[in-house]
């Protein structure tokens, strides 16, 4: 009697590890994974990435100011977050043009007084858009 108590209690333990492990591996495999973004490596990946025209004309101070502009407006439309702060989950898909992008950086990069001209704040942003596409923080384009 005993044995089979022990058995049943074996069981148990193992059918409910076994409902664990099968939901959560069920939930990540659905999931997306967070991008984890750090400024000092995209500074340094987009600003190396630039053209050689377009690095003798920008500083990386200024590749700093066009990366910050442009992630606070993509911030202002939901899809990205800064760290401690929860996306907000929309329940439609959030489509942001590259047109839309490049006209708020351009009026932030006007009203910083920064002398970076209107081409080469869009190869920064081009930069920026290909290094968030690699580190996985870009959906798929619309």
């Amino acid at each position: 009697m005993t044995w089979l108590l022990i058995a049943i209690g074996v069981l148990s333990v193992f059918a409910v590890a076994a409902a664990f492990v099968g939901t959560e591996a069920f939930r990540l495999g659905h999931e997306t994974p967070a991008a984890i973004f750090d400024l000092d490596e995209a500074v340094s990946v987009v600003g190396d990435r630039l053209a050689d025209d377009v690095q003798a004309r920008v500083t990386f101070d200024e590749v700093r100011q066009l990366i910050l502009a442009t992630l606070d407006h993509l911030r202002s439309k939901g899809i990205t977050a800064l760290p401690g702060e929860d996306m907000s989950r929309n329940e439609a898909d959030v489509i942001v043009r590259d047109e839309d992008v490049l006209a708020v950086v351009l009026g932030v990069v006007e009203a910083q007084g920064l002398g970076v001209a209107d081409s080469d704040a869009a190869h920064v942003i081009d930069g920026l858009l290909r290094h968030l596409d690699e580190i996985g923080a870009l959906g798929p384009p619309a």
